[in-house]
Formats: structure tokens, sequence, C-alpha cells
């Protein structure tokens, strides 16, 4: 009987975060866009932006696509070092990979 009732429980906290996810990569998609990109571009960095990376830096990339670059860039001090070096090195990877161009 536990079973039956922790199974719903565990499917239940996977949709909150599919939830989480799709609402991170709809926020960089939106304010992609509202920069002057592409579709095309938007949509690709956002998707794989949501795909590939760690939870914490897509949140420091959702902060940045909300115009809150000074709390993004305390948080970003804060991280574990291989979540730093994801957003150093597969952010500028994903960005490119979709076409983005530099800054």
């Amino acid at each position: 009987m536990r079973r039956v009732l922790a199974i719903p429980m565990v499917f239940a906290g996977v949709l909150a975060g599919c939830d989480a996810v799709e609402e991170s990569r709809r926020a960089i998609e939106e304010s992609c866009i509202a920069n002057g990109e592409s579709v095309e571009i938007c949509s690709c960095l956002a998707r794989e932006s949501a795909e590939r990376l760690d939870p914490a830096v897509l949140d420091l990339m959702v902060m940045g696509a909300k115009g809150e670059p000074r709390q993004a860039s305390e948080r970003a001090r804060a991280l574990e070092p291989e979540q730093q070096s994801q957003l150093a090195i597969d952010v500028p990877v994903i960005m490119a990979e979709c076409g983005m161009p530099r800054s």
C-alpha cells in the first residue's frame, strides 16, 4: 500500500520540476526575442539551456534574462566549481551552437 501512495508523490515531484524547467525555458526565450534575436536562435538557446544546464546555472540565466545581472553575479560567485565551469564553458558553447552572435 505504501508503494502505491509513494508513486503518485514521486510523479508529482517530477511534474513540479518539469514546470520549473519549462518556466525557465520560456523566460529565456522571451527575453532573447525581446532583445532582438530571431525566434530560431532564441528557441534553440532556451531549449538547449533547459536540457543541458545544472538547475543552479539555469536559474542564473533566468535572472539575467529578467534583468537581474547584479543578483546573478553575486550568486555565480557562490556556485560549486563544477557549476562555475559550466557557466564559463557550457553556456558560451550553447550560445555558439544556437547561432547567437558574440557581443
